[in-house]
């Protein structure tokens, strides 16, 4: 029993002292659940409090970048000549944010600023060629990629020989030969004095902006206005919510959610957003999706320029526009999901592959890394998903925890016309001739990666927690931890040894609706969502004493809040 019920493998950590946790919880003012997740993740009394409570002390300096004075100076030039500037983005969120905040910041200060992203099928993966005809061709002076460029060096150089100056605001690796162009802002540099490596594109024309501010730029719109745009980026690209970014992006939703710019107002009234309050799962999950959609299905322009607008009308035109693109991906994720699904189903050594390499005609390029995605969830292994039409492929790929995928991309280079991305995110593009031989490589490499990975994947368990220590307290206690994402997990904790009673039942779509009752006699409800595709049969939990690994959210229900209990996990319990 214990071998099926539980999907992952529980990862605990010792049980603080008891009497440390009684000096925090005090020190706080915080339940002793609270007080024993903060000590299970090694804040002490000072960390814990900037945890809590985070202030702007923690922004770095943006001159610890080392290339930051050069990029501050080669701006500063394009100012006061009234150079042409052009922002070349990428077509996902952080792309398109990041597009947006130099727009707003430059637009005013020089009379031209342009702003382009390029077109998936058009232009593949990075800076866009036409793009680079396009500012020789148009006198454009100073030419700024964001969240793209450091993989392009041979685009750059050709803007640099026509007298265009490039800055490069990105987060993705370097190529594996190291040859980059222009003036690089890059935290994933290893030899860069830069201090945090988790800023994603727009993180980075962020640093970029503060930098200009302290010289005595001033922007469009100041820098302050701007930090929706990067809360939007952070949480979509699922950069890490820790260090300055915890900070910038409690002040981004903050932003969000008192001034409201209007095509995020616009986009929240298709997407049907009505809550109180927005937070990292509502831009994760509503608004981030729908920025994305149009670049997975046709040109990006819309979602840029609903970020850009300061028309009611056009905003409630383009939100229309991305809300109607939404429907149509999830269709596509829905049809692509299945085919190669059943692809994986065919495979007679599905179970022992280290990951899957996918290639199929006819898919929608657009949706392939949600795709790739998904079936990391369900298999917990990497997954690269390529769309072959006429004579090119493009591929994208997602991995786990100990695969890095942009190093095994590197290995089977010479397969691939370019590619780039990093750890647990990849994009390429491929001759069609090469494909066969690059599925067969990739996919031996994956076989290899995998035997030093853990078969069942690893779930963080903060702390234990009894029934009668759900309360609101700790709900809202877990909601000063927010926001929540890559870097900064939703404390996880677990109910040991309650007994799962008959009152329990399947509910909506598959889920359980848990009723549980301890040794101590205390009740409480939980939910297990999905909980049928488990494929565990509801009589078989019936009595069982089991351990739960839960988060611990606000419920809403007859007008009144509760602390919903929400399983992750289940297993058998041991004395």
């Amino acid at each position: 029993m214990a071998k099926t019920l539980n999907k992952f493998n529980w990862e605990r950590f010792p049980e603080p002292d008891p009497r440390t946790v009684a000096r925090m919880a005090g020190r706080f003012d915080i339940p002793t659940a609270a007080a024993r997740f903060l000590l299970s993740r090694e804040f002490d009394t000072e960390s814990a409090l900037e945890y809590l409570d985070p202030t702007e002390r923690r922004l770095h300096d943006p001159f610890l970048f080392e290339a930051m004075e050069r990029a501050v100076e080669c701006v500063c030039a394009a100012v006061e000549t009234n150079k042409r500037i052009l922002v070349h983005g990428d077509y996902d969120v952080d792309g398109i944010c990041g597009t947006a905040l130099l727009y707003h910041f430059l637009r005013g200060r020089v009379p031209h600023v342009f702003r382009f992203l390029p077109d998936r099928r058009k232009d593949g993966y990075g800076i866009a060629d036409r793009a680079v005809d396009w500012a020789v061709d148009n006198g454009v002076g100073l030419f700024i990629a964001v969240d793209c460029g450091t993989s392009d060096g041979e685009l750059i150089q050709r803007l640099e020989s026509e007298g265009i100056d490039v800055i490069v605001c990105d987060h993705h690796e370097y190529p594996a030969d190291g040859d980059v162009h222009g003036i690089i802002l890059n935290p994933s540099n290893k030899d860069d004095r830069y201090p945090f490596r988790g800023l994603c594109g727009t993180g980075v024309a962020f640093k970029l902006i503060a930098a200009l501010e302290s010289r005595g730029v001033s922007g469009g719109v100041p820098l302050g206005e701007l930090v929706d745009l990067f809360a939007l980026a952070t949480i979509g690209d699922l950069s890490p919510l820790a260090d300055e970014n915890r900070y910038l992006v409690r002040e981004g939703l903050k932003l969000i959610n008192t001034s409201g710019r209007v095509g995020l107002d616009a986009l929240k009234n298709v997407a049907g957003l009505d809550k109180p309050e927005i937070n990292s799962y509502h831009i994760g999950f509503v608004l981030a999706p729908r920025l994305n959609a149009p670049g997975r299905l046709s040109n990006p322009k819309p979602a840029l320029e609903i970020l850009c607008t300061d028309d009611k009308k056009e905003a409630a035109d383009l939100a229309r526009v991305l809300e109607a693109d939404n429907k149509a991906r999830k269709l596509l994720t829905e049809k692509t999901y299945g085919e190669a699904r059943e692809m994986i189903d065919g495979l007679a050594d599905r179970d022992e592959r280290g990951g899957f390499v996918l290639a199929a005609e006819g898919w929608n390029e657009g949706v392939l890394g949600i795709v790739a995605s998904r079936i990391v969830d369900e298999f917990g292994k990497a997954a690269v998903l390529i769309s072959v039409e006429g004579d090119t492929g493009k591929g994208s790929g997602r991995s786990i925890p100990g695969i890095h995928l942009k190093d095994q991309l590197d290995r089977c280079g010479s397969y691939l016309v370019r590619y780039g991305g990093h750890a647990q995110a990849v994009g390429l593009t491929i001759t069609k001739s090469n494909v066969d031989g690059f599925v067969k490589s990739l996919a031996a490499q994956l076989d290899d990666a995998a035997k030093a990975v853990p078969s069942m994947a690893p779930l963080r368990i903060d702390t234990n927690l009894s029934l009668g220590e759900c309360t609101m307290e700790l709900v809202d206690f877990v909601a000063r931890c927010e926001p929540f994402g890559s870097g900064n997990k939703r404390p996880v904790w677990m109910i040991p040894g309650v007994v799962v009673t008959p009152e329990s039942r399947l509910v909506g779509r598959g889920h359980l609706k848990l009723h549980l009752r301890d040794r101590k006699g205390g009740t409480a409800e939980g939910i297990f969502f999905n909980w049928t595709q488990r494929g565990i049969g509801l009589d078989s939990v019936y009595g069982l004493v089991v351990d739960l690994a839960v988060t611990i959210k606000k419920g809403y229900y007859l007008e009144r809040h509760y602390p919903e209990i929400q399983v992750m996990d289940m297993r058998e319990h041991e004395e």
